[in-house]
């Protein structure tokens, strides 16, 4: 989703296609970032709720959510910082030395060399308040509070001081966390006997808001227009993701392997789609391909080469570099006890 929205920017500029190749259809497809923060905050509370206040589980923890995050990262960096010291096609400060640790480490600022990490900060953030929840219930939950007061007071008020520390500290979207989190704290506690129903529901909230984002209606939303998108968004994606578990719970659904194999390469996807977008809009430039091809069914090609690609990686490099920093991290935990995690197991899905 997210990859067809940035398409639109990318391809479409007036170097590449000129216009963008699916007009404003794809539009929609930037809330799968919303959609992204609920599930994160669902998985974490459905798998990490146990540990709250448990001060013994905040080691692993952190070791598990760092290596979520930063080897893939990285391993990405690692592809493109070479390429584009030269080019400067994501980013013009190099020379500054603060503003690329920032980047390196997924700090705060206005210029990053990867855009799409923004969403990570957020990511990032969220990790760290549930982390101090596992450290210390009480600590944990007055910070928590005290985050849910900001957030709440600086989309009220629409206040208009900008720091990139205080934005992701007080982004409206981090609402959808917190939407993630109570889907996943009443998931294995509430009985869903129609979970169909609760699955129309939210695709019927998503539907009205993706019908808004291609008419332009939630482009650039003021604080609190931005709040209430948050909000619906969070319940919207909440009830999807919450009947679609049930359903699969309750054995009535069955996840087809590739569609599994596509969200183990998500994360990979997410971080490399713009950087192949602009490679493969590039040779448009050169071989002028729009002479042989209108631009959206170019621009299909270069987003399923962009897939494929993302899954090879994913499956040649990614999964075996993060099987063996976790096998080693495992073996830092427990060096008693055997390497090899399960094969399918809650831990895997986060």
């Amino acid at each position: 989703m997210v990859l067809a929205s940035h398409s639109a920017a990318v391809l479409g500029a007036t170097a590449n296609f000129g216009a963008a190749p699916f007009g404003n259809f794809f539009q929609f497809g930037r809330s799968g970032v919303d959609f992204f923060f609920v599930l994160s905050g669902f998985l974490i509370a459905l798998i990490h709720w146990k540990d709250i206040g448990r001060a013994d589980r905040v080691k692993n923890y952190a070791q598990r959510r760092v290596t979520r995050i930063y080897p893939t990262y990285w391993l990405v960096l690692l592809l493109i910082v070479p390429v584009d010291i030269f080019t400067h096609t994501l980013f013009d400060n190099y020379n500054d030395f603060l503003s690329v640790i920032k980047s390196i480490f997924l700090l705060p600022q206005e210029s990053t060399i990867i855009d799409v990490t923004w969403s990570l900060r957020n990511e990032l953030l969220f990790y760290i308040l549930f982390g101090l929840a596992i450290y210390s219930r009480r600590i944990g939950f007055t910070i928590i509070a005290i985050w849910i007061a900001a957030l709440i007071g600086r989309s009220v008020f629409s206040l208009s001081v900008r720091n990139p520390w205080l934005d992701v500290l007080t982004y409206p979207m981090n609402f959808e966390f917190l939407a993630g989190v109570a889907a996943g704290w009443a998931f294995p506690r509430i009985k869903i006997k129609y979970p169909i129903g609760v699955l129309g529901t939210g695709a019927i909230v998503l539907g009205g808001l993706w019908v808004a984002e291609d008419l332009m209606l939630l482009l650039h939303p003021s604080w609190r227009l931005f709040l209430l998108r948050s909000i619906l968004y969070g319940f919207g994606a909440g009830c999807v993701i919450t009947g679609l578990s049930a359903l699969e719970l309750q054995k009535r659904l069955r996840i087809p392997q590739p569609l599994v194999l596509l969200g183990g390469a998500s994360y990979l996807l997410y971080l490399v789609h713009v950087s192949a977008l602009l490679i493969l809009g590039s040779s448009e430039r050169h071989l002028h391909l729009l002479r042989f091809a209108p631009g959206w069914l170019l621009a299909t090609v270069f987003i399923l080469i962009t897939i494929a690609g993302a899954v090879l990686m994913h499956l040649i490099i990614e999964k075996p570099l993060l099987r063996t920093i976790r096998n080693g991290t495992a073996t830092i935990l427990m060096p008693s006890k055997s390497i090899h995690p399960p094969t399918h197991s809650k831990e895997t899905l986060s």
